[in-house]
């Protein structure tokens, strides 16, 4: 299947919504503290170094000199004012190295542990390990009391490979522990921040004696585990787990999605069920039980756990926003209608209830309430979505002027490149939706000018390229995107389909496609395009095999279409007739199925 109609079909797109990003901190470091510059950087500054007012340095400056004569004590103030101001000016310039350097200087001359928090703080952002380490050392010998700098200088040490002095550090923190559970989650994150996954691993195996008797450090092990593809591994520690807390939670859910994985689901879904039954109100666990229930594609299954959700949380805006996604994802509209009117009832997350409100009217084709509802979306991360697909569905209705009025008032808006080029991308795809193909490959071509090379525009390019008859320019402008990312499944999968369409150069359309296929596994776009180069090869029942499984996954008329067809031709007619006649009652007017229907069945 092209990428093109999928994408363009795929309306209830899930973005990334209600989870803060670290801004700046990567995930191996710590966040700044609040009211520091680095944390509250905006994402495309340069990196600072954390703001330290003069008169702030000043109190630096005169903590920690009681011991010095007075001559000697203004002598040692300027010293620390200088290195102070030294650093502050490297940090706003960029400078993050020379910035370091002066924090490090100036821990050195006094004894207030906030001159140490920031240098260890501003090292771990800019990844100077063996300098966070000293600096955090310093930190706990000013204040040996610090969690969060033994906690960072673990971090530290792991970067170093020395592995022993982290595990060490560990064992402490959890033998002082109030709470080992949240410390063994906050160790998991750590260490799943590791680039070394049998390091990480060999971390947690080496903490298990100090907290043999709990679940959540079997848990933790399984975790890391499954992240290193162990899943034998995991599964026996999940067991582990719950022979210690037979109702952990997060310990059924992760075994059953271990055997789901392992081609047990039933085996899976018996374990949580068993337990839901004799206790209905765990209501993480039989969240959790819906989320598996729809990643296995059971979505008769999952309305009525949706409904239980509903009713024991009528009122609850995380649950609410949490079921609407899982309904949307079940393809069960009205569920999801419900849910997100009810979420907006409650004043909370009205950006994501107003927008995937009008995502569900977008399907149903009722523009005129889409556009209402994705107007409602504030500045945010969703806004610019909404009013691209604002100008996308008045192009829709007709007035296709002032939908590419309205996304060039947005470009006019905007500084970011990749932001332009997704407003390039939209005016191209309205455009085509108009029939207007050409001048929406024009205006992509006026954008490469401006973007030599964008990879977004070019594979933009070559799918109006194709609408437009224009092979030569398509294959052109595929090859060249996949020339500079060979990893790029979606590109792979335009051309290779495009090859399988037409019925030529099949021997390249199979190497495009099964990479794209191991880059992408489950994606229904390219399983259609395996299965529909399947059949071109002669290869019906395997071709079956695929259709089948991507249809399952998303039924598209597209894919029906190639099912039917490589359906009829092996000489199953009833079951063709039977698809296709039940896919138009959903697509009546789809060309694809049309076809079908008149070259074959009627």
């Amino acid at each position: 299947m092209s990428n093109k109609l999928y994408n363009g079909k795929r309306v209830v797109k899930r973005l990334c919504s209600g989870a803060a990003s670290c801004l700046l901190i990567g995930c191996s470091a710590v966040p700044m503290s609040p009211g520091t510059a680095l944390a509250q950087a905006d994402g495309d500054a340069q990196p600072v170094a954390p703001r330290l007012l003069a008169s702030e340095a000043g109190e630096y400056a005169t903590s920690g000199v009681e011991e010095t004569s007075v001559t000697g004590q203004s002598s040692m103030d300027s010293q620390l004012m200088f290195e102070l101001m030294i650093a502050e000016l490297a940090g706003r310039r960029g400078q993050l190295d020379v910035a370091t350097a002066g924090y490090l200087r100036a821990a050195e001359h006094t004894s207030d542990p906030r001159v140490s928090e920031r240098a260890t703080r501003l090292a771990m952002y800019s990844r100077q390990w063996t300098e966070a380490e000293k600096a955090c050392k310093r930190w706990l010998a000013l204040s040996p009391g610090a969690a969060e700098a033994n906690e960072m200088l673990a971090q530290a040490l792991l970067r170093q490979n020395k592995t022993d002095e982290a595990v060490g550090i560990y064992r402490e923190l959890l033998t002082k522990s109030a709470d080992q559970d949240q410390t063994l989650r906050q160790i998991q994150v750590e260490l799943q921040s590791l680039d070394d996954s049998a390091q990480a691993l060999l971390v947690m195996q080496s903490l298990l004696d100090t907290v043999e008797d709990n679940s959540q450090a079997y848990m933790t092990l399984a975790r890391l585990q499954m992240a290193g593809n162990d899943r034998d591994g995991a599964l026996a520690s999940t067991e582990q787990a719950l022979s210690l807390d037979a109702s952990n939670s997060n310990a059924l859910l992760l075994k059953a999605q271990l055997l789901i994985l392992s081609g047990k689901p039933d085996d899976g879904f018996e374990a949580v069920e068993t337990v839901l039954e004799t206790n209905p109100d765990k209501l993480a666990l039989r969240l959790g039980y819906a989320q598996l229930l729809v990643e296995a594609g059971r979505f008769d299954s999952v309305g009525e756990q949706l409904d239980t959700l509903f009713e024991k949380n009528p009122g609850d805006p995380d649950t609410l926003l949490n079921i609407s996604m899982l309904a949307l994802d079940a393809r069960r509209m009205e569920r999801a209608r419900q849910y997100l009117t009810n979420l907006l009832e409650t004043g909370q997350y009205p950006d994501q209830a107003n927008f995937y409100l009008a995502r569900i009217s977008d399907q149903q084709q009722d523009y005129e309430s889409a556009i209402g509802y994705y107007d409602a979306v504030s500045e945010g991360d969703l806004q610019l979505a909404a009013q691209i697909r604002i100008a996308e569905l008045l192009g829709l209705s007709g007035e296709l002027e002032q939908g590419r009025a309205r996304l060039r008032r947005l470009s006019a808006g905007v500084q970011r490149p990749e932001l332009r080029t997704q407003l390039l991308s939209a005016e191209s795809r309205m455009l085509q939706q108009s029939g207007q193909a050409v001048e929406a490959v024009s205006v992509l071509t006026e954008g490469l000018k401006q973007y030599p090379d964008n990879g977004d525009l070019l594979y933009a390019r070559a799918l109006a390229a194709d609408v437009a008859g224009d092979n030569d320019m398509m294959i052109a402008d595929l090859t060249r995107l996949i020339e500079s990312q060979p990893d790029n499944a979606h590109a792979l999968n335009a051309l290779g389909y495009h090859y399988a369409d037409k019925n030529i150069n099949l021997s390249e359309a199979e190497t495009l496609l099964v990479r794209a296929i191991e880059l992408l596994p489950n994606d229904p776009a390219i399983m259609d395009s395996l299965g529909w180069l399947r059949y071109r090869l002669g290869q019906y029942e395997e071709a079956i095999s695929v259709l089948r499984a991507a249809y399952k996954l998303y039924p598209d008329p597209e894919i029906a279409a190639h099912l039917g067809e490589v359906l009829w031709l092996n000489g199953n007619e009833d079951d063709a007739r039977r698809l296709i006649d039940e896919a138009l009652l959903v697509t009546p007017e789809d060309t694809h199925l049309q076809q079908v229907l008149q070259k074959y069945i009627e």
